[in-house]
């Protein structure tokens, strides 16, 4: 288990004893934190750990109601974010903050652009400076293209030359690879190098353990708005780091247990349309099905081509009858689910309650012409949220205040309400804490057991090799391998996924066995 850790060095950044509170809630508590000259310290916690509401402290976003903060040995207060930044703090958010409609080099200068005597733009300058800090930082691209026409890997990459431009000692990356692919990742632990070379320090902020023992140097875990343990990384396992985030110890992150393989349940030949390509799948009852790619390979497309959400060709059904039309309404009374990777944006209804949310797709089960019978309705959402222990104040309570883990539940609950025959799940634990994660994972094996097909469409090796029973690869819209789970690997799946370089595909392989191996039993 963690031991607590002294550094004789100097913390660039120290926060000691620091209190927050919202109405009804204590969002830290009496929390310390610090960040040494050029190292990487990882933040870790469930969602509602505190983490984002101690990130915005350091922004300058919230103020905080005790406590100190010290940055090189001063104290300081932040009222706003300007008097952050004067201290030569950038947070880097999962959300970025870019105008898409200018160039890289005016978002990188943006608010401080460079004069000439006459007090006009610098254009020359501003662009030939964009030019030398994108170089730096690995970034081969003209300066004068528009931020919206970049990859999201690259407009990371123009936050961080942002955060550079203004001379930037300290930067706070706030779960930084949720869009990204494997050799994307990869690139931006390259930079992130760089910069601790430079001096930099940086504050990275993940769900995804195997990238924290790849570049973080201290972890400091965080639990119910108190920081629990900060230790060096060496020594320690993320099982040991899981118990400490949940509070109790979770012996297998991925609870497969095996369940009766039946009939084939879903099956899609020659499928094509919206990038995918020429494709035959096949879902047994009671089988957990992954689909695994990189980013742009038409995974999580798969998933919108199956449930009729795009148009498309070749032959659908299930449990053996034809699936027409090819359209959403028609999946549904199929007995199809689909859960998409962007829940906030094309799941939930984020105004309306817990009980509304879970419902939203079986209306038709409590309703009498035009009336729904309440009673009804909150007794079969009760019984889900009980099932699937949905951590919630009530069946009233807006969606939108529940964390991501919970609405993921919730999500799942709709789809059982329609007694399905196949659920698809795109990126089911995205955004999700570890301890989350481990119940989703769970909640899968049991809709397995109970003869359901899972299809579940994801861009994470370590999530696909721990809970199905059979992967697909796939590359540019084409499945490019089939594994069994006996015969799958790191190296096998990123091999038949087309990683572009084998040094890609080793860093990827080593990054996945430094988690998966302390998760054997």
């Amino acid at each position: 288990m963690l031991k607590e850790q002294a550094s004789a060095s100097i913390p660039i950044l120290q926060a000691s004893g620091i209190s927050k509170f919202f109405p009804g809630v204590v969002a830290l508590d009496n929390v310390d934190f610090d960040l040494l000259p050029g190292e990487v310290h990882a933040l870790v916690g469930e969602n509602g750990a505190g983490k984002s509401t101690l990130i915005k402290v350091l922004a300058g976003l919230y103020p905080y109601d005790a406590g100190e903060l010290r940055v090189n040995g001063q104290a300081v207060r932040f009222n706003s974010p300007a008097d952050s930044i004067a201290q030569r703090i950038k947070v880097v958010y999962q959300e970025l903050d870019l105008v898409p409609n200018l160039s890289v080099g005016e978002n990188v200068f943006l608010g401080a652009y460079p004069k000439t005597r006459a007090g006009t733009v610098d254009w020359t300058a501003l662009y030939n400076k964009t030019h030398d800090l994108l170089e730096e930082l690995g970034l081969e691209i003209d300066p004068h293209t528009l931020v919206g026409d970049l990859r999201v890997a690259e407009q990371q990459l123009v936050e961080i030359g942002r955060a550079l431009s203004r001379n930037a000692r300290i930067i706070v990356m706030d779960e930084p690879t949720s869009a990204l692919s494997p050799s994307e990742v990869l690139k931006l632990f390259g930079v992130i190098r760089r910069l601790k070379e430079r001096g930099v320090s940086l504050v990275y902020v993940s769900h995804k353990l195997e990238e924290i023992y790849q570049i973080a140097d201290r972890v400091t875990v965080f639990r119910d708005g108190k920081r629990i343990a900060t230790q060096a990384l060496e020594g320690t396992t993320p099982r040991d780091l899981v118990t400490l985030m949940v509070g109790r110890e979770i012996k297998d992150l991925y609870p497969k247990t095996p369940s009766k393989i039946g009939e084939p349940i879903l099956q899609a030949t020659a499928l094509n349309g919206a990038g995918i390509v020429d494709l035959d799948l096949t879902v047994h009852a009671g089988e957990v099905v992954a689909v695994f790619g990189l980013m742009g390979a038409g995974v999580h497309t798969l998933g919108k081509l199956l449930f009729g959400a795009e148009s498309n060709s070749g032959q659908i059904s299930v449990a053996g009858k034809p699936l027409t039309p090819h359209s959403p309404q028609a999946a549904i009374k199929a007995g199809l689910g689909l859960l998409t990777e962007n829940r906030k944006e094309d799941g939930l209804v984020l105004p309306l309650s817990v009980q509304s949310n879970m419902t939203l797709a079986g209306l038709g089960k409590f309703a009498s012409f035009s009336w729904i019978h309440r009673a009804a309705e909150q007794k079969a959402a009760t019984r889900y949220v009980r099932e699937l222990a949905v951590k919630t104040p009530s069946l009233r309570q807006q969606i939108r205040l529940l964390s991501g883990g919970n609405q993921q539940k919730v999500l799942i609950g709709r789809w059982l309400l329609r007694n399905l025959q196949v659920l698809i799940l795109s990126e089911p634990t995205r955004g999700i804490d570890v301890g989350a994660k481990s119940e989703i994972y769970r909640i899968i094996d049991e809709m397995a057991h109970r003869g359901m097909g899972i299809l579940v469409l994801s861009t994470e090796l370590p999530e696909v090799l721990g809970i199905a029973d059979r992967i697909l690869v796939m590359r540019e819209g084409r499945i490019t391998g089939e594994f069994s789970r006996s015969e799958a690997n790191q190296e096998k799946l990123m091999a038949a996924a087309a990683v572009t370089s084998q040094e890609d595909a080793a860093g990827l392989a080593a990054m996945v066995r430094k988690v998966g191996d302390n998760w054997q039993p």
